[in-house]
């Protein structure tokens, strides 16, 4: 018998209220805005809130929330950005089209920015009335503060920008791999298996094929191999299968919650009994924008400088997973737990989070919190202090890191806590990471 955490009714009236609570305390209690005026970022917060709340709701893979993530932000930073100094992010990406913006009459960048980020947003969930009753909030939030008068013409640009983009979008091959033949599991020890509790099948086996936006040209991604499968006690693969069920057996409490503070899996089933309760949870991607979001808010950045980071991280994140998730089924490696089990080390042991369904090399956080952490270390520096409070809302307290490259390695080293990843894994997924970063700031 399968039953949610909590009944998607419950849900989403809570998913409501909680948005026009949201909405009520960036009213009343502004510290980290600039003032409502139109380079306000309260819409950009506000929207990209009730996203990440409508897809843990509707339990998004990671890599699937990357892309629902990413293309609401190219199209508002286009009208936030169109006369900006950031404007030639669009001229760097992949195939990007040329956009028109027809709309001659006056209008709110701001508003049409939001309207663009909506439209496309809606069109990418699937449960879209709590998205909608929300941005109703902030239609009402903006007739506080802008001439009614631009409300039609903010509208129609806005809409004209996201159907531009959901006609470009629908060319990244994303239709394409929804037609693809299901994945068959291949018999072999060395190669994935799905794991208990849920046993699901493997998460978006053809997401390799979707058409990166700015990485198209990076080369050598998998010059660095896995650590070669080896059941011998003196083998590197067997002294790392050892590492991970050894740090399982005398994990400290900060371990603990660093294995749970970035556990970020939507899967994550519990039994009891003939019960089995989804655990909702955000994706690693949601978690690297709230950090964005954080430093933005930190900072008082204004609405398009808040666009800028957040888009170009977002770019980061989306580009991560699609190389990430071609280098997992291409190596298809199994999960400690499997190697664990079958080699005898011990028949009935369980990592301390459960395993995601996907094959384990390599660490994909550790891919995505490290290419995020190179732009969010451009646009804030090296040495940046910041409370990551992320995760508060499932549950766990609040990190405190030093630098963003700090948490990326935190995120990295979690998976082998958390017992679902080898170390060399996590090693390399932060090379991956860091050389995405790098050569997306490059371009």
């Amino acid at each position: 018998m399968y039953s949610l955490k909590m009944s998607h009714r419950v849900y989403l009236r809570k998913l409501i209220l909680n948005s026009i609570i949201t909405f009520a305390i960036l009213i009343f209690s502004r510290n980290n805005c600039i003032g409502q005026t139109e380079d306000d970022p309260f819409p950009l917060f506000f929207l990209q809130n009730n996203l990440t709340r409508v897809l843990v709701n509707d339990n998004i893979s990671p890599p699937v929330a990357s892309r629902n993530y990413v293309y609401p932000n190219l199209a508002s930073n286009y009208i936030l950005s169109k006369e900006g100094s950031h404007r030639n992010i669009f001229s760097k990406i992949d195939y990007f089209p040329k956009l028109i913006i027809s709309e001659k009459s006056k209008y709110s960048k701001s508003l049409a920015a939001s309207f663009a980020f909506y439209t496309i947003a809606r069109k990418l969930i699937y449960t879209e009335k709590p998205f909608t009753d929300s941005f109703k909030v902030l239609l009402n939030w903006y007739k506080k503060y802008i001439d009614i008068s631009l409300f039609k013409s903010s509208k129609l640009v806005g809409i004209g920008i996201a159907k531009q983009v959901i006609n470009w979008m629908s060319k990244d091959n994303f239709l394409e791999s929804r037609k693809m033949n299901k994945y068959i599991l291949i018999k072999s020890p060395d190669k994935w298996q799905p794991t208990p509790p849920g046993y699901f099948a493997a998460v978006e086996p053809h997401w390799g094929i979707l058409r990166t936006l700015a990485t198209s040209k990076i080369k050598d991604l998998d010059k660095k191999h896995s650590v070669q499968y080896d059941t011998s006690i003196q083998s590197e693969y067997n002294k790392e299968a050892k590492e991970v069920y050894i740090i399982h057996q005398n994990l400290t409490d900060e371990q603990k919650q660093i294995a749970d503070f970035w556990d970020c899996n939507p899967f994550a089933l519990n039994n009891s009994g003939h019960i089995q309760t989804f655990i909702k949870k955000i994706s690693p991607g949601a978690h690297w924008l709230n950090i964005a979001i954080i430093a933005c808010k930190q900072n008082h950045l204004n609405l398009e400088n808040t666009s800028n980071v957040i888009t170009l991280c977002a770019i980061s994140i989306y580009d991560s997973f699609i190389h990430t998730w071609k280098l997992k089924y291409k190596y298809n490696n199994v999960r400690p737990e499997t190697y664990i089990q079958n080699i005898g080390m011990s028949e009935v042991w369980k990592p301390y989070i459960q395993c995601p369904p996907f094959p384990e090399f390599p660490s994909g956080h550790a891919v995505i919190s490290n290419a995020a952490a190179i732009i969010l270390t451009h646009y804030f520096g090296e040495n940046y202090n910041f409370r990551d409070d992320s995760e508060v809302l499932f549950g766990q307290k609040i990190r405190i890191f030093n630098s963003f490259k700090e948490a990326a390695l935190e995120a990295s080293i979690s998976r082998v806590y958390g017992g679902i990843h080898f170390r060399s894994s996590c090693n390399i997924g932060n090379e991956i990471g860091t050389r995405i970063g790098n050569f997306i700031l490059s371009k």
